[in-house]
């Protein structure tokens, strides 16, 4: 279901200072949602963050899109929080936490935060933005998706319950204004209408299945797929697949798909040098 929109903003407040006046104040604006589990067993949700990318030829088109230009943080409680980046590339039109699927427990409340990368480098995000001439804007989808069973086939789904999924969802803008020296002078926060009119909502789950992929498989198609697996699930997974792998020429072949896309080249060690 649809949550609300969202606006991200990293630029003055207007595109020209006043005759008379030094300087524009910055604004700093990222897009924060609560969301309470109003049911008495944990829960995984998955956002969209859905923004068309801007027409061909448009100006400063690579500051018009979340992608490359976004940090997300996900503080459900209980540890330290989630540190990600929005998942998708300069012509998508959905994107997604890197950081999986949102984990809130029972009765539980997590808060997502979606900001400009304005802050220096930070992991996962070695590029943050320099120049204040970032927004884009958009609307935010929520859902119940299938999962994996534990201890069950690794391509194969299942749905989380059997009916609606009760969840209280609270969207807010927040907003911090800097100076020219970059001290900052004011910061709000506003509440953003709930796209269905009522804060709680029920959540149909998404059916499970097998999961099938095409003869072509991409990191933008199979990483959906893999984002609600543990770190340990995804290890289990790759080993399997890598053992497959037996001669000099498949690796060399696996290597050459791997390093444009991911920068990463698989090596055979022997168990001493392990």
């Amino acid at each position: 279901m649809e949550v609300s929109t969202f606006e991200l903003i990293f630029k003055p407040q207007s595109p020209a200072a006043p005759s008379g006046v030094a300087a524009v104040e910055r604004v700093i604006q990222g897009y924060f949602l609560a969301i309470s589990n109003l049911e008495e067993q944990e829960y995984r949700y998955r956002l969209d963050f859905v923004a068309p990318p801007p027409a061909a030829g448009s100006p400063n088109a690579a500051f018009r899109t979340p992608a490359g230009n976004t940090v997300v943080f996900v503080d459900a409680g209980g540890g330290d929080n989630q540190q990600g980046v929005l998942n998708g590339g300069p012509t998508a039109t959905v994107f997604r936490p890197s950081t999986g699927f949102v984990r809130v427990p029972a009765q539980g409340t997590a808060l997502v935060a979606v900001l400009p990368s304005a802050f220096g480098p930070l992991p996962g995000e070695p590029t943050p933005l320099v120049v204040p001439n970032f927004e884009v804007r958009g609307f935010v989808r929520i859902s119940l998706p299938a999962v994996r069973k534990p201890g069950g086939p690794f391509f194969q789904t299942v749905p989380q319950s059997k009916g609606p999924v009760r969840v209280l969802l609270t969207p807010q803008h927040r907003a911090t204004f800097l100076d020219a020296g970059g001290a900052i002078t004011d910061q709000i926060q506003t509440s953003l209408p709930v796209a269905g009119g009522a804060a709680i909502a029920a959540l149909p789950p998404e059916p499970g299945g097998f999961i099938v992929f095409d003869s072509l498989v991409t990191p933008e198609l199979f990483a959906p797929q893999i984002e609600g697996l543990s770190p340990a699930e995804r290890g289990a997974m790759l080993t399997g697949l890598l053992a497959g792998v037996s001669e000099a020429g498949e690796l060399a072949d696996l290597n050459k798909e791997l390093a444009p896309e991911i920068g990463l080249a698989i090596e055979r060690r022997t168990k001493k040098d392990a």
